[in-house]
């Protein structure tokens, strides 16, 4: 399994396979932020699958 960071870095140069298994891994925190009031709420899911990918563009290593 690999770090975060070489997912995060290979994500960013442009790999669609480390991008998968970035949300594979935060789908859990994804999908419970979608649930609200008792209900799932798909267009939040969407949202922050949207931001999250947008993130990962924006995410600097140091």
């Amino acid at each position: 399994m690999r770090s975060l960071s070489q997912l995060f870095i290979q994500a960013k140069n442009g790999s669609e396979q480390a991008v998968e298994e970035l949300i594979l891994r935060f789908h859990p925190l994804m999908n419970k932020m979608a649930w609200k009031s008792g209900e799932f709420d798909e267009a939040c899911y969407q949202d922050c699958m949207l931001a999250f990918v947008i993130a990962i563009g924006k995410f600097e290593i140091r």
